[in-house]
């Protein structure tokens, strides 16, 4: 009599992302197995633990189809079909510790055919057993599957591929946005150059400090004849990056006008570090503005 054949068969969603190969895990499952279950168990009993996914069990001389049928109530899978015959109450011996669900059924179910289906837990955080097909399964079935589930892997990454891939009319519209954006940045600039201070405060505000116009702002900073204009732009280099744009709001703090020092400490928050500080601590030292004192003390804190 031809011996049962063994054959798994995970889903796609198994194939993608799941536990792995089953035609290799059985191996570690299979070395347990071979281990006699402890002596203090009964003809016949099994003890089963399932916790955060790995299986302990111990079960001696007890029937395999008691013993799966026990594994899928603790586990909560479905099982559909039977081993079959006499091997559905043949009696097994088991070890197993910490193994998982996939080398268990590889050491309960060895020579018998069957179909494992797994499906991702997300609350759990991993995949686990859905349901689990029993019964001998055509050689051809395993052979078919194959290509389909190679087919299907192929289709979907085509298909992941195509979506990350931006279409014409995705290019096309983010060349418009980057050309609005540097007429917008040019025009930002020009004003900033402005006789009308409202104009330049309001320009300053549009500017984003990076590359040239990092340069520009921080002229303005410095040089700026209305103190509303210097104010608006420490207030914008705050969202700029480098140490150039952190030593010209240093510089600042020692304007004349306490509302463009109280902008550049304040702006200081999200451009300092500790290496800065020996130079920024004697200029909040030298402070006479209360109000300066605490923005800059604040500013201090948020640097050391």
């Amino acid at each position: 009599m031809r011996a049962p054949i063994l054959f798994v068969v995970a889903s796609l969603a198994l194939a993608a992302c799941g536990p792995g190969d089953k035609g290799t895990t059985n191996a570690p499952a299979e070395t347990e197995a071979a281990k006699s279950a402890a002596p203090s168990l009964a003809q016949g009993e099994v003890r089963l633990e399932i916790r955060d996914g790995r299986v302990t069990l111990s079960c001696h001389e007890a029937p395999r189809g008691l013993v799966i049928e026990k594994l899928a109530r603790e586990g909560g899978f479905g099982i559909v079909g039977q081993i079959g015959g006499e091997a559905d109450s043949q009696p097994i011996s088991l070890k197993l510790e910490q193994a998982t669900m996939d080398q268990v059924l590889a050491a309960i179910l060895v020579g018998a055919g069957y179909r494992a289906q797994w499906r991702f837990d997300a609350e759990q955080g991993r995949h686990v057993l859905a349901n689990l097909e029993l019964g001998d399964l055509p050689a051809t079935s395993l052979t078919a599957q194959k290509p389909k589930i190679g087919e299907a892997l192929r289709e979907r990454i085509r298909q992941m591929r195509e979506r990350q891939q931006p279409t014409e009319k995705q290019r096309a519209e983010a060349a418009a946005r980057r050309e609005e954006r540097a007429r917008t940045q040019a025009d930002a600039l020009e004003e900033l150059r402005s006789s009308n201070p409202d104009m330049r405060m309001e320009a300053a505000a549009e500017i984003e400090p990076e590359g040239p116009a990092l340069r520009s702002l921080l002229d303005s900073l410095a040089s700026d004849a209305d103190p509303r204009v210097r104010a608006r732009v420490a207030e914008t280099l705050a969202d700029a990056d480098g140490c150039v744009a952190s030593m010209g709001l240093v510089t600042a703090t020692a304007d004349p006008d306490p509302g463009v020092r109280t902008a550049a400490w304040r702006s200081l928050e999200m451009n300092c570090d500790e290496s800065m500080l020996e130079g920024m601590q004697p200029q909040c030292a030298r402070e006479t503005d209360g109000g300066v004192r605490e923005t800059c003390t604040s500013t201090l804190e948020m640097c050391e």
